[in-house]
């Protein structure tokens, strides 16, 4: 039956994303598609005993996604890099593919479509079997049957939902495969067409309520790291949220279709059908949906406030220690100090690679100290000039309060800057960091001028550094978590859907501010303007920019909001790296990145476009 997908050389072709459906089940599977242990030469081997079993369910765990990892392959791409966040400092980076709009439906290096069928169907298949899988211990029968078997199928149906958002992120509609299927089922996937945006959420948001149903809301200390209740309530309220938002929505912001370069959203990405007209996009604004992903996010909320989570008191160790207090749902991470290694900045002392560089833009994004944006009259910014001031370092062993002589501009501004930013001038470890231009290259110097890859803004990312941690002294192990949902992303969405479906209110308020007043930033509202829909939009979208930094969100929300065209997320500045002393401060344009319409939703591989007759492609692509 597999004749009319024989290629002129004689070679099957299935799709990818097919292929991942249906191999478990093919005869004399040597590795299942490298998912499964390569101990297991058949499915009758993986099904010989619970406790081999379990193993297919790790994997679904072992196989989540770190979207910000800099240390990511040898071309060093991650999320951050295809954002106006960061800015890659490694001319082979595939981030350049993103600078340069060239990226396509062959070459998309932040596309994971085939993994996650993959992954999907590993849950499947696991939801079929499990129940027959043989208990060879006795003595843990009851266990099996009572507590853990029931806790892997709710985890299976969390892992699907989570792939299919995953998906649906990315590329917005896709087909819906709604069970395991075999070898002889090909035909009919083969022949799946794309589910509507709204049939996908729907989806997710039922197995997401299913899983809930079925999992605690905490876990004894040995089985601490399994999902949760409340990780599947989260997911689902993502899920509501990005249904929520103009590009999934309409595409329109407060009545007005959003437009790039004279076409507009509604117009094109969102008039994608299928084969037989059918509408996959929503092209009419629906303002309950806010309604549904405040309510939904509310429901994670309310178990905070019962205690089963809370915000860390230190933000800046949640992301070189591991946290299990407002982590909702993350990916453990192996001990190491790759993180800091690839972060650092250059320089014989520090021993970093220094990968990333931090657009102007988003360094201007961080308000200052009395809670005001640096362009607001009233915030006491100074673009010139220089401060001498204290700041905290850890040095020689201990933390202690140094002199310090910064540039005006980074003085007084929004504590998670200094922990999230390197700059010119800055103290760290035992001297202050250098990001512009030198001649006099002598071992403590790591400027622009040192042979190697540098900063090329004048600044490097320091957020996931733990600011102990001395790579050319004695570098620590660092044991942290990857965030997937934490509980300020959760307030954030709150804030966010309540402000689009009602404006302003206490609530949307309180919610804001949990997350500005835990790292010492005043209360909302502070000016007339945060008193209105429009304007507190823009405080909120500010604060996820800032709070959720290089934890793999920005590509996905500047999208979602339908800002990613604007000159503001695509203008790359920095200061003048080929400059010293004050001609170093000259804001100076190091990239226009180029963004088309299409670029609001990614293109599904080619590789399966071109087989699978009903799967239509994105707009533009």
């Amino acid at each position: 039956m597999l004749n009319k997908y024989i290629n002129n050389r004689g070679k099957v072709r299935i799709p990818l994303f097919l292929i991942s459906i249906i191999s478990v089940l093919l005869l004399n599977s040597c590795n299942y598609l490298d998912v499964v242990p390569t101990e297991f030469y058949t499915e009758d081997d993986l099904l010989s005993d619970i406790m081999q079993a379990e193993k297919e369910n790790a994997a679904l765990f072992q196989d989540l996604p770190v979207d910000f990892d800099p240390t990511s392959g040898s071309n060093g791409m991650n999320v951050s890099a295809a954002s106006d966040e960061a800015y890659h400092n490694w001319n082979q980076s595939n981030a350049r593919l993103y600078d340069g709009g060239s990226w396509n439906a062959a070459t998309n290096p932040l596309g994971n479509f085939n993994a996650c069928y993959q992954n999907i169907h590993v849950a499947y298949h696991f939801l079929k079997n499990i129940d027959n899988v043989p208990i060879k211990d006795n003595n843990k029968y009851d266990l099996y049957v009572n507590f853990l078997i029931p806790v892997y199928k709710a985890e299976a149906k969390f892992m699907i939902a989570f792939n299919y958002f995953e998906l649906f992120k990315k590329f917005g509609a896709v087909p819906l495969i709604k069970d395991c299927y075999s070898i002889n089922d090909n035909d009919k996937i083969l022949n799946t067409p794309r589910s509507s945006t709204d049939e996908v959420v729907e989806f997710i948001t039922s197995l997401c309520d299913s899983a809930a149903a079925k999992l605690p809301e905490t876990y004894e200390a040995q089985y601490f790291g399994h999902i949760t209740k409340g990780a599947a309530l989260a997911l689902k309220a993502k899920a509501l949220l990005y249904a929520a938002s103009p590009l999934y929505n309409g595409g329109e912001i407060d009545g007005v279709p959003v437009s790039v370069d004279g076409s507009t959203i509604k117009s094109t990405i969102l008039a994608t059908t299928n084969t037989d007209g059918k509408k996959l996009f929503n092209t009419e604004y629906d303002k309950e949906k806010w309604k549904k992903a405040a309510d939904a996010a509310k429901t994670v909320i309310d178990m905070a406030e019962r205690g089963v989570y809370s915000l860390n008191t230190n933000q800046q160790s949640l992301f070189y220690q591991r946290d299990f207090s407002e982590y909702i749902f993350w990916k453990q991470l192996g001990g190491s100090s790759t993180y800091e290694k690839t972060l650092i900045p250059n320089g014989a002392d520090y021993g970093g690679t220094g990968a990333l560089s931090t657009p102007q833009e988003m360094i201007d994004s961080y308000e200052m100290k009395n809670g005001l944006p640096i362009n607001d009259p009233k915030s006491g910014y100074k673009e010139t000039g220089y401060v001498d001031t204290t700041m905290n370092v850890y040095r020689n062993n201990a933390w202690t309060k140094v002199k310090a002589h910064i540039r005006s501009m980074y003085f007084n501004r929004d504590p998670r800057f200094y922990t999230n930013q390197f700059f010119n001038g800055m103290p760290y470890l035992g001297r202050n960091v250098i990001t512009e231009y030198i001649t006099t290259l002598g071992n403590n110097q790591d400027g622009w001028g040192k042979s190697g890859q540098n900063t090329k803004t004048g600044y490097y990312v320091q957020k996931w550094v733990a600011p102990t941690q001395n790579i050319k002294g004695k570098p620590v192990t660092s044991y942290r978590n990857f965030p997937l949902i934490r509980l300020a992303d959760v307030y954030l969405w709150y804030a966010e859907a309540l402000n689009e479906y009602n404006g302003p209110s206490k609530e949307v308020y309180d919610a804001i501010n949990k997350i500005r007043n835990r790292v010492g930033m005043p209360s909302l509202p502070l000016r007339d303007n945060d008193k209105t829909k429009n304007g507190l939009r823009e405080r909120i979208q500010n604060e996820r920019k800032i709070e959720m930094a290089y934890e793999g969100h920005r590509f996905y929300d500047t999208r979602r909001w339908l800002i990613a065209h604007t000159s503001k997320c695509n203008t790359v500045t920095g200061m003048d790296i080929s400059a010293a002393g004050e001609s170093f401060y000259k804001r100076t344009v190091v990239c226009n990145r180029v963004f088309k319409i299409n670029f609001y939703v990614m293109p599904i591989p080619i590789s399966e476009t071109s087989i699978a007759p009903q799967l239509v492609q994105n707009y533009g692509w």
